[in-house]
């Protein structure tokens, strides 16, 4: 593998990722970014979206993440996410099921990763 950047994608209940890569996109708040190794210092706020992980310059991973902060140093990547979901290990009956219960903003969340599934 070429260079590569540590990456470390974390919840308030969980550390949901964390692997090295070639290359970050991260949903920021003033529009999509990609992280390469030795990016410059960055701190960003984060908006809903899809978090995609690239090797061998496809995506390998994806994750759906609602708001967040990225800290982001030349060797890796912090991503704090208010919520997080795997995208490529998610159920739609999971989903489903946490509908049930869900408050107003939970299931907006639950439904956009529905969509993004």
């Amino acid at each position: 593998m070429a260079d590569v950047i540590k990456i470390e994608l974390v919840t308030p209940s969980e550390m949901l990722f964390s692997d090295s890569a070639e290359m970050v996109v991260i949903p920021g708040s003033e529009g999509v970014f990609g992280v390469l190794p030795r990016h410059a210092a960055t701190l960003a706020n984060l908006q809903r979206g899809t978090l995609n992980v690239y090797n061998n310059g496809a995506i390998t991973r994806r994750f759906l993440i609602d708001g967040g902060v990225a800290d982001v140093l030349p060797e890796r990547v912090i991503i704090l996410a208010e919520r997080a979901v795997d995208l490529d290990a998610v159920s739609t009956q999971h989903l489903d099921e946490q509908l049930v219960n869900a408050t107003e903003a939970e299931a907006v969340f639950v439904n956009a990763v529905k969509e993004a599934v």
